[in-house]
């Protein structure tokens, strides 16, 4: 029994190996092809990052272009902490709200808030406004084919880093996020080893909230958000 499973582990290790992948010197190539220049002759670095930022150009237009992403706005989603007890005392959790903005430089930015916020004011008719800007930060990057999306968020502790990515379907200004796994750094990519997750939850487009874009001191974009949201 134990032969087969280490035979099993070392079928899986030697399928995720010899995948052919598509990596940045093959497209340097076929860029060059393109170009009309011959791929064996060797070019300066400048012509090198010419090439990365015409790479990054493309899938900027590809981003702005989509019929189904709103870019530079915002979206918000909804979440509960858990009731605790401490003791005599329950603490029957906050509801929070998540500004979700999807940048045109296929970066995603977000920033989390108590409903109760010192930012925003009581609600009313169902409304929420913003008393003061919010600021929207970079965590992670984006990918979008057609209508659907895949998020890649970096997470890291004092002892370990990973990138969660969780991926959905765009319907009617609501992104629906259904599955999510441990994936590869720079890469849309499950990890061979990991296990997908069924997720179930929405990030609405809210049209009443305005965004100013900005890059910090170390060139990180984030977002100043002003102007109201409809409470769910």
């Amino acid at each position: 029994m134990i032969n087969k499973i280490i035979v099993f582990l070392l079928l899986l290790l030697f399928i995720n190996c010899s995948s052919k992948k598509i990596d940045i010197n093959d497209e340097y190539r076929s860029y060059q092809i393109a170009k009309g220049l011959d791929p064996s002759v060797k070019r300066s670095f400048q012509h090198f990052k010419d090439f990365l930022t015409y790479k990054d150009s493309i899938k900027k237009q590809n981003v702005i272009k989509s019929p189904f992403l709103k870019v530079n706005q915002v979206y918000i989603y909804y979440s509960q902490t858990e009731t605790q007890t401490f003791g005599t005392f329950i603490d029957e959790g906050k509801q929070s709200v998540t500004f979700v903005i999807y940048s045109d430089e296929g970066r995603f930015c977000l920033s989390t808030f108590d409903l109760s916020s010192t930012f925003f004011s009581p609600p009313e008719n169902g409304i929420i406004k913003l008393i003061k800007p919010v600021s929207v930060e970079d965590f992670g990057g984006f990918e979008i084919t057609n209508d659907f999306i895949k998020t890649s968020k970096r997470n890291k502790t004092p002892f370990k880093e990973w990138y969660d990515h969780v991926n959905g379907s765009i319907k009617n200004d609501v992104i629906y996020f259904t599955e999510g796994y441990i994936g590869k750094e720079y890469k849309f990519e499950k990890k061979w080893y990991a296990v997908k997750k069924k997720f179930d939850f929405k990030e609405v487009y809210q049209p009443n909230l305005k965004t100013e874009k900005f890059k910090d001191s170390y060139g990180l974009t984030y977002f100043r958000v002003t102007g109201e949201f409809n409470v769910e």
